[in-house]
């Protein structure tokens, strides 16, 4: 099993400058997939962590904004769009190139190298797309449907049996699942994706509400649901 983790970071680049009038930290509380990092968590499981802030570089992007949606929406591998719908920063040419040619791309080669790794020791790799959404529609996201759980697939490397088990996994503790809502889709590095069967994988998205208070810290519930978690997690493994 990979637990892909890229949104958990604050971690910025002291050349980092935002426009006039952006708060860094309310960018920080609305667009961080808070303690992913440590919600998803299991000691046999190999961790994918990327460092930086996806502010700085969002490696669940593809490479090239023409490819990306997103990027129409200033929200490509380098984002020039605020989470409000304004300005961001300014990102040159130059600039976006260097980022994706020093943490992008070395991001990806190592993914892909955890995912040959686990097919030549198992001969099949599980993907865990590790993320947490705000309960707060933002102006970005298409979808205002707000479940605890969201479940995201791909018709090709997401199994329906597995789907079916993380599903009845958290509604049998009681939370609210949605699959594909708000959120669709889950990672594959572009080496397998559509290709290769063995390689399967699911994302899991958990609404903040469940784990973080109103200071962005770890709520009276942050362990219980880092628990029903490893448990699920430990049941798929």
């Amino acid at each position: 099993m990979i637990l892909h983790i890229p949104h958990s970071s604050t971690i910025l680049p002291d050349t980092f400058a935002v426009a006039e009038g952006v708060s860094l930290q309310e960018e920080f509380h609305r667009m961080t997939d808070w303690f992913t990092d440590e919600l998803f968590d299991f000691y046999d499981a190999k961790k994918l962590i990327f460092p930086w802030s996806r502010l700085y570089c969002d490696v669940e992007r593809f490479r090239d904004d023409k490819d990306e949606d997103m990027a129409k929406k200033g929200m490509g591998v380098c984002y020039t769009t605020s989470s409000f719908g304004t300005r961001l920063r300014e990102v040159s040419d130059e600039e976006k190139e260097f980022i994706k040619y020093i943490y992008y791309d070395s991001h990806h080669e190592k993914f892909e190298k955890l995912v040959e790794e686990e097919l030549e020791e198992n001969g099949q790799a599980l993907i865990v797309d590790c993320h947490s959404f705000s309960n707060e529609v933002l102006p970005h996201e298409e979808s205002h449907v707000r479940p605890d759980i969201c479940i995201g697939t791909d018709s090709f490397h997401t199994p329906d049996v597995l789907l079916e088990k993380i599903r009845r996994l958290f509604e049998n503790a009681g939370l609210k699942v949605e699959v594909n809502e708000p959120f669709s889709g889950t990672i594959v590095p572009l080496k397998f994706y559509a290709n290769d069967r063995r390689v399967k994988s699911i994302m899991i998205e958990v609404n903040r509400k469940l784990y973080l208070n109103a200071q962005y810290e770890r709520s009276a519930d942050f362990h219980k649901i880092k628990s029903l978690i490893s448990k699920v997690l430990k049941t798929i493994y």
